[in-house]
């Protein structure tokens, strides 16, 4: 029995997102085969039930799905809507007759190949972890590393206390003290390539994505978009096939290792407690000489012999003829 989630069908159906459909359904203004349901993720057949959305049957119509390669550029945002006002991914492909929306995410600073399509299938194989669709990036670092260095990341690393899937690397070119090296993960946490890069000591200053598994950048300049050919479609759709069938064969990261929990016995709690009196008893001693010090100075500096008022403060000077009788 073929089965479909009501938001969705609702989304296609009144040519809404995705966010409106699930308002629509827990406000009670749809119904399932003559009963209201108020689950926007709730399961139904399209073959045996009607949907009614305030008393109107629903029927969607199945729109073409489009696939886009969009070069992004510096400074935006892959979010359909940006609440400080900066440009967006969407914006730079402009209205079309089939709302896209951004597969993944590229951080703000970061350029290159990001797809829009309105398959929620595709994008969900792209991105969900077990499919393992790997993305391929150019960073450009302050520093040159050392061939041991990115032998660290061959083999993973602690990023936020859990271990990267080793990446491939591969060191491209060197130049005043600056360094290129490519790097391709199948993971996506957030700043993950310069958290790694950070992790052996080496600042990412600029980050461009130029493949995704076995799609890459081409035809296209920062700013500029294409569709994608039914060719790249499919190579990319048996890609993410094979790739499931690899990453289910593989076990999940190591942990990162933890260091066992000393239990703490009356003799350290003695330690600990001798050390912390001796420190407060230092502290109070310094505050002690500083109050003396600082009470010296001022007893100095009273006991100095007076000034003379300088001139500015005497006021005019009173003429002998006009003096005291």
């Amino acid at each position: 029995m073929a089965t479909e989630r009501l938001n969705r069908y609702i989304s296609l159906a009144a040519g809404v997102s995705r966010r409106v459909a699930d308002e629509m359904v827990r406000n009670g203004r749809v119904t399932v085969g003559g009963v209201p349901v108020l689950d926007p993720g709730a399961l139904w057949d399209p073959a045996n039930e009607e949907v009614r959305l305030d008393g109107r049957t629903l029927v969607p119509v199945r729109e073409e799905k489009v696939y886009i390669m969009l070069y992004k550029p510096d400074n935006v945002v892959t979010t359909m809507k940006d609440r400080e006002g900066r440009k967006t991914a969407p914006a730079l492909i402009g209205e079309m007759s089939s709302r896209v929306f951004p597969v993944g995410r590229l951080d703000f600073h970061t350029t290159g190949l990001l797809l829009l399509t309105n398959d929620g299938e595709f994008a969900y194989r792209l991105t969900h972890p077990r499919f393992g669709v790997e993305k391929t990036y150019i960073a450009k670092l302050m520093s040159v590393p050392r061939p041991q260095e990115l032998a660290v990341l061959r083999k993973g690393l602690p990023v936020d206390g859990k271990m990267t899937n080793p990446a491939q690397v591969q060191f491209l070119d060197k130049k005043s003290g600056k360094a290129w090296v490519m790097i391709r993960i199948a993971e996506g946490r957030h700043h993950q390539v310069r958290k790694m890069f950070d992790a052996i000591g080496h600042r990412v200053t600029k980050l461009r994505r130029t493949a995704i598994g076995p799609l890459e950048l081409s035809g296209v300049e920062p700013g500029e978009w294409r569709y994608l050919t039914p060719k790249e479609v499919r190579d990319l759709s048996d890609y993410m096939d094979r790739r499931s069938e690899e990453v289910a064969g593989q076990g999940p990261p190591p942990e990162v290792p933890r260091h066992p929990r000393r239990t703490e016995t009356p003799a350290d709690r003695a330690k600990r407690r001798t050390v912390k009196d001796a420190i407060a008893q230092a502290a109070r001693k310094k505050a002690v000489v500083g109050e003396r010090a600082a009470r010296e100075a001022r007893d100095t500096e009273r006991k100095k012999p007076r000034q003379p008022k300088p001139a500015w403060k005497k006021g005019p000077r009173i003429p002998e003829k006009y003096g005291k009788r």
